[in-house]
């Protein structure tokens, strides 16, 4: 069995994502999530990235225009769920919805080991994900995505990693 074990690590502060469309993003990103605007990024002639905050929760997420990154561009998360934030409440996860429906935005939603969750799709196809009543596994478990597309489960990881060098 594995054991968690505490860090130096509060929580995460940011998280970037690679975008075609700064504008559209920034306002979905910013309308959905009531995030304020904060901050840009420039190559000199244009904006080539922004972030919005949320201060009382202490997190940002920064958008990068796609076709500005260093890899050439080739950055691509559609169908992936790099931002999950973890709403206050059910109740609270419910009014997230209720914004995303009045911005004509579906979502899905599930229970899972971690958690009862909303999941948007943000204009670029990459999923932001609102965690509500977690329940986070105290031990490892894996995921795997079989042919019928729904989620089954394993015990051992299957990574060999090599032991942790600190601590």
């Amino acid at each position: 069995m594995t054991t968690t074990t505490r860090t130096d690590i509060k929580g995460i502060v940011q998280a970037t994502l690679p975008v075609s469309d700064l504008v559209l993003s920034a306002e979905f990103y910013r309308d959905l999530l009531g995030l304020a605007y904060v901050r840009e990024f420039s190559d000199g002639a244009t904006v080539t990235g922004c972030a919005m905050v949320d201060f009382d929760a202490g997190y940002l997420i920064a958008l990068r225009r796609r076709d500005t990154l260093r890899s050439g561009g080739d950055a691509d998360l559609r169908g992936e769920h790099p931002v999950i934030v973890e709403a206050a409440s059910p109740e609270a996860a419910e009014r997230i919805r209720e914004r995303a429906t009045a911005m004509g935005i579906s979502s899905t939603s599930g229970t899972h080991a971690d958690g009862t969750w909303i999941e948007f799709l943000d204009p670029d196809g990459i999923a932001i994900r609102v965690v509500h009543s977690p329940t986070l596994a105290d031990s490892f478990f894996g995921v795997v995505f079989g042919p019928s597309g729904e989620p089954e489960f394993y015990d051992t990881p299957r990574l060999e990693l090599r032991p942790p060098r600190f601590g």
